[in-house]
């Protein structure tokens, strides 16, 4: 009974320690993604194509081991248009006439990306 409630306890720990990197932003319509998969909003489409991490340089010159997501951005038209961006949580990219913010990235494998969107 004992070794059960031990494992048990430690299970718990291993699945409640998800890494995540959170900057709260405001504004815009909140979408979340998970690896893997997309999400729409107006003719703007979001792909969450992977999350890792990876070194990043942060404003003072020091070198910080951070999440990262790989997303791609597409909006339909004539031409369509495709970027694919590398981002951390509180970056902000544009592509058209819409805006992204990076709120949060969770977890690696499976993780899941929030996203605040715009369009201007």
């Amino acid at each position: 009974m004992r070794t059960a409630l031990t494992s048990a306890l430690i299970l718990l720990g291993l699945v409640g320690c998800v890494p995540s990197e959170r900057v709260p932003g405001s504004g815009g319509e909140v979408i979340r993604i998970r690896q893997g998969n997309v999400g729409t909003f107006h003719e703007l489409g979001l792909g969450v194509m992977n999350i890792f991490e990876a070194d990043h340089i942060d404003e003072a010159g020091a070198k910080k081991n951070r999440l990262s997501a790989a997303l791609s951005l597409s909006i339909d038209g004539d031409p369509p248009q495709e970027k694919h961006f590398k981002v951390q949580a509180g970056q902000k990219i544009v592509l058209g006439n819409y805006s992204v913010y990076v709120e949060e990235i969770r977890g690696t494998v499976k993780g899941q990306v929030t996203l605040r969107l715009e369009r201007r």
